[in-house]
Order: C-alpha cells, then structure tokens, then sequence
C-alpha cells in the first residue's frame, strides 16, 4: 500500500534559498532510500503564507518512510540553520482521488 508523507514548512521571510538548498541536500539522500517513489516540492505564491513550502512524497509503506528517517537523514536535519525551520510532516492514506 502506497502511502503519501506530506511535511509543510515554516520558513522565515528572506530565507527561502537557503532553506531550498539544505532542502535539496536532504532530498538527495530520501530519494536514494528504499521504498522511495516521488515528489513535488511546492512553494507559496502567497509570500505572506504560514507554509512557504510544502513537500508531498509517495513511499511504498510507513515503514519505508520511518525507516527513511535515520540517522543520517538526522545529521542533514541539525545545526543552525535547520532551527529556524518549523515543519508538520505526516504520513497519510490516499481516501478520495479525482480527475478529468
């Protein structure tokens, strides 16, 4: 069962380059992790917005998305920089799916 992990992020005005580019060194190693599928990074239009991004990514199981989250994945995620970052992630079921 596939399963979508979806983290939205508070950014500080002004740091948003900094924080794409840690974000796309932690990137890196989550789509090199087993269970990996895809993902959209997607960045508020709205620069007053809460989120000023928002991750969605398709893992084959919650398993694969904890065991993604390792120790490494925590080095990437540590130091000063990441502190001023305030993320929600969650893992979700798809319940409803619609289209044209």
């Amino acid at each position: 069962m596939s399963v979508t992990f979806v983290n939205c992020f508070e950014v500080p005005t002004g740091r948003e380059d900094d924080f794409f580019a840690r974000w796309q060194g932690v990137n890196a190693h989550m789509r090199n992790r087993p269970g990996y599928e895809e993902h959209h990074l997607y960045r508020s239009l709205a620069p007053d917005a809460r989120f000023r991004f928002v991750n969605v990514a398709r893992w084959t199981s919650p398993a694969a998305v904890a065991a993604a989250h390792d120790d490494e994945f925590r080095a990437l995620v540590s130091g000063p920089d990441w502190a001023e970052v305030v993320s929600t992630p969650a893992v979700y079921e798809e319940i409803h799916h619609g289209a044209v």
